[in-house]
C-alpha cells in the first residue's frame, strides 16, 4: 500500500507551471511538526508535494504560503542523472485529494461561490446508541 495523509501548512509560493502538452502542475512543500520537541522548539519536516491539472489550477487561485491544508496521496519516487551524470532521486508526496483548511486572504466576492462549490460538508451522526453486546470486541 502506498498512501500518504498529511496536513500543513503551505511553505512556498505557490507557482503555477504548464507542461508542453498545457497540462497545469504546481510542485510545493508542506511544513508538518513532528510529535517530538528538541531544545524546546518544534521540529517541522517540509515535504515535497505535486498536484496536476485543475487541482493544482484551484490551490493557486484559492490558497496561498501559510495557509493550514490537507493532501492525500501517494509517495512518488523519479530518477533523473545531474549534470555530472549521477542518478539522483526525487521524493514527493503525488497529491490526489486536497482539503483546504483556511481560505486564502485576499478571496474576492465572485470568488466566494466557486470556493464553496470546491467543499462539501457532511453530517455526522453526534451520538451512537448501541450496547456492549452489540461490539465485535
Amino acid at each position: 500500500m502506498n498512501k500518504a495523509i498529511i496536513t500543513g501548512r503551505i511553505a512556498n509560493d505557490l507557482e503555477l507551471r504548464s507542461t508542453t502538452t498545457g497540462k497545469s502542475i504546481c510542485e510545493f512543500r508542506l511544513a508538518t511538526n513532528r510529535p517530538v520537541v528538541r531544545d524546546g522548539e518544534k521540529v517541522a519536516d517540509f515535504i515535497n508535494c505535486r498536484v496536476w491539472n485543475k487541482s493544482a489550477e484551484n490551490l493557486v487561485k484559492y490558497q496561498t504560503k501559510g495557509n493550514l491544508i490537507a493532501v492525500i496521496g501517494r509517495m512518488q519516487v523519479d530518477k533523473y542523472q545531474d549534470k555530472d551524470g549521477k542518478d539522483r532521486y526525487s521524493n514527493y508526496i503525488l497529491v490526489e485529494e486536497l482539503e483546504y483548511l483556511e481560505r486564502k486572504k485576499e478571496i474576492t466576492d465572485e470568488d466566494k461561490k466557486e470556493y464553496q462549490d470546491l467543499h462539501t460538508t457532511t453530517e455526522v451522526q453526534q451520538t451512537f446508541d448501541y450496547t456492549d453486546d452489540e461490539l465485535p470486541f
